[in-house]
């Protein structure tokens, strides 16, 4: 609604209360007619007009309540008749100056919504017979009730009008030309935008498992970063049935995403993106309070993923429809998404987040034997099994595996335990030593070296943390002895 249309609306309002003020105080032949709100969060009775011939009546804007002889009459429901110097003292008449005219005074209180919101109030230099002039009070009490809820519905309609306004706005940001990637953090944004009290994240699959891999910046209680998705979860449920599903959670249950999930408050709804019928991601918005979840916010929460799924149809080669767009080779997520990842981990900690996030490199130890053992064909699969078998998520713990180049893979860990990646990098250690079974057939024994570093609020960007961990990599690859080191 734009300040134009609003203060005229505000003007016509005040001025219909105005003469409903008037048009009572001459129908009932009081000397002095007023009208105040009570403004019950402020603690004050703000004066909205009055109506009198009498020259000695002046009223401030607005008194607090314990000032002023209504304060006892605040929550008044039914009619309130008061005799001066018998029920009311002249004193507390503070609106007269000179002296005090008024022997009669009616309270007549206005409720809306099962509160008193505003008090009339009628004195006369007789007493005030209530009976006859019932009928007008009621006739403008009602008259009040129209007159109110026809502005608030005037208000809201132009509120709803900006509302939706906005919203074509933010479907516009969401422009097919952009990276699939970007596409999918705009829509992150304008997702999060209508969940003051929750959040927007997304799931992709990627070593042969669905995993948490990009929040929104501001999302609030998120799910840890790379945790992998569950049956018998809402997101779960939304990719078995290729569409949304909202659902509120009682007791922890459902779970949005995992049983790992620190805890599950309030609604959710969880929304596939379906690229050529291909279930390619699923965004899981979520917040405490269920309320927010109105019809029209699901719409346009469902419409944002939509606009965002078919953006990124457009430019998807039919050759690569088959194929999870949100990987780069042997599934392992395009550098593309685990660098914005990064950046959103980062501004969140910057932020006051207080997630712990490692990023750090992880590759074999010898890779010249696994070259002159395979060919190039059979090297790819098990570059493939390497991926799927380093995936944190399958040791329990949060996280998952980006593409940096041939036989060096990128992982994130987050979790409140400060030796997650110490853990992972034993775990995998154990079950390589074992032997791993190969796509191709057969088994391969190799030993794994990693180097990380921890992301804080000090770090500047990614390109920082990544280069930290580079460094702690070559170091470790340099080291006979140790298998794991951090920058």
């Amino acid at each position: 609604m734009s300040l134009d249309r609003q203060d005229k609306a505000l003007r016509e309002f005040k001025q219909i209360i105005q003469d409903l003020v008037h048009l009572l105080r001459t129908s009932t032949g009081v000397e002095l007619a007023h009208m105040c709100w009570v403004n019950r969060s402020r603690e004050q009775f703000v004066w909205e007009t009055n109506s009198t011939q009498l020259p000695n009546v002046m009223f401030k804007d607005r008194v607090n309540f314990e000032n002023h002889f209504l304060n006892e009459f605040q929550d008044a429901e039914d009619l309130v008749q008061l005799i001066v110097g018998e029920d009311i003292s002249k004193a507390k008449l503070m609106h007269y100056f000179d002296f005090v005219q008024a022997k009669s005074i009616l309270i007549i209180p206005f409720i809306n919504k099962g509160e008193t919101v505003a008090l009339t109030v009628l004195e006369s230099e007789k007493e005030i017979d209530q009976e006859r002039i019932h009928d007008r009070i009621v006739s403008y009490n009602n008259a009040l009730v129209n007159v109110l809820d026809t502005y608030l519905e005037v208000v809201d309609l132009h509120e709803g009008q900006e509302e939706w306004e906005k919203y074509e706005k933010s479907l516009k940001k969401i422009d097919y030309r952009q990276h699939r990637v970007e596409i999918v953090q705009n829509m992150l944004n304008e997702a999060q935008a209508l969940l003051p009290n929750g959040g927007a994240v997304m799931l992709a699959p990627g070593m042969e498992s669905w995993n948490l891999v990009l929040r929104a910046v501001n999302a609030k209680n998120a799910p840890e970063l790379g945790l992998q998705l569950q049956e018998k979860s809402v997101a779960y449920d939304a990719l078995e049935k290729g569409e949304s599903v909202f659902t509120m959670h009682f007791n922890n249950n459902p779970r949005r995403i995992s049983s790992s999930e620190k805890r599950t408050d309030g609604a959710s709804l969880a929304i596939p993106i379906m690229i050529n019928d291909r279930r390619q991601g699923v965004i899981v918005c979520y917040d405490n309070d269920p309320l927010t979840f109105k019809e029209s916010t699901k719409h346009k929460l469902n419409n944002l993923v939509r606009i965002a799924s078919l953006s990124i149809q457009s430019s998807v080669k039919k050759s690569d429809m088959v194929d999870e767009l949100f990987t780069q080779n042997f599934g392992a997520y395009m550098p593309e998404l685990w660098e914005l990842s990064l950046t959103h981990e980062l501004e969140r900690l910057k932020r006051g987040g207080t997630d712990n996030t490692w990023i750090g490199f992880i590759a074999p130890d010898d890779v010249s034997a696994l070259r002159t053992k395979y060919r190039l064909e059979d090297l790819q699969r098990i570059q493939a099994d390497f991926v799927s078998a380093l995936n944190p998520s399958k040791f329990g713990i949060p996280g998952f595996m980006g593409y940096n180049s041939d036989y060096v893979y990128l992982f994130v860990i987050q979790s409140d335990d400060e030796e997650a990646v110490s853990n992972w990098v034993e775990k995998v250690k154990s079950k390589m030593e074992y032997g791993l079974k190969l796509s191709i057939g057969g088994s391969i024994r190799a030993e794994f070296k990693a180097g990380y570093t921890k992301l804080t609020d000090d770090t500047v960007n990614n390109y920082q943390a990544v280069d930290r961990a580079k460094k702690a990599l070559n170091n470790v690859m340099n080291d006979s002895e140790n298998k794991v080191a951090e920058g």
